[in-house]
């Protein structure tokens, strides 16, 4: 089975750093060596979402990676999605409904596998990721752990995606939440795994998220 390019870190400035250079017309000057006013002077959505990232981060105390409790589980995610997209070169942006799904396997040495899966009228596509390999040319992937939470990022050109997992006590239980930010006047363009073509995406809506825990591995293959 081919896995690409998922990395897990609790260090969420290591994060920013990769991040700075990437959106430099999000970030004042001068902050990059100052975190706590570079996170007061976030303005701009995608900013924004770093900043909830960050201060999430840095309120738990074993953020440390991924927690015992949740070693040797899966965590299955679906929902739907109304976007706003067109084939970059295309003139026009017309509306796509799709249903995705992620599925995430945390194995027992704490390795984070993650499959996701889209499906829209164009027919389906699929991207596994796996720690220390590249995403090539899909979305840029990191899983962070703080508490009860395990965050996903999704690094696309202009834009980064969010998905916010919460669990309950004894990690048996969750609730998810997903959003998108873009660079100020831009949109997000990534490859699309159903078209095998750069689609270029200006809105996103999210609904219906479910989230469920499985005991064992639902990637096969995957430790």
């Amino acid at each position: 089975m081919k896995l690409a390019g998922f990395s897990s870190t609790a260090d969420g400035f290591g994060f920013l750093d990769r991040v700075i250079p990437e959106f430099p017309a999000l970030f004042p000057d001068g902050m990059r060596n100052d975190p706590t006013g570079f996170v007061l002077s976030l303005m701009t959505p995608l900013a924004r979402l770093i900043l909830l990232l960050v201060m999430s981060l840095t309120t738990q105390a074993h953020a440390a990676g991924a927690p015992e409790a949740l070693r040797g589980k899966s965590v299955v995610l679906a929902w739907t999605e109304t976007r706003q997209q067109r084939v970059v070169g295309q003139p026009n942006f017309y509306s796509v409904n799709g249903s995705d799904s992620t599925s995430i396997y945390v194995s027992t040495a704490g390795r984070i596998f993650v499959r996701r899966t889209n499906s829209t009228r164009a027919g389906s596509g699929t991207v596994e990721r796996a720690p220390g390999e590249g995403s090539g040319a899909y979305p840029k992937g990191t899983v962070l752990f703080g508490g009860q939470t395990m965050t996903l990022i999704g690094e696309t050109k202009g834009g980064a995606y969010r998905t916010v997992i919460e669990f309950d006590a004894n990690f048996v239980s969750c609730t998810a939440r997903r959003a998108i930010a873009f660079q100020s006047g831009k949109t997000s363009i990534a490859l699309s795994p159903i078209i095998h073509k750069y689609v270029e995406v200006k809105s996103v809506t999210v609904s219906g998220m479910s989230c469920s825990v499985k005991a064992g591995n639902v990637l096969a293959g995957a430790t």
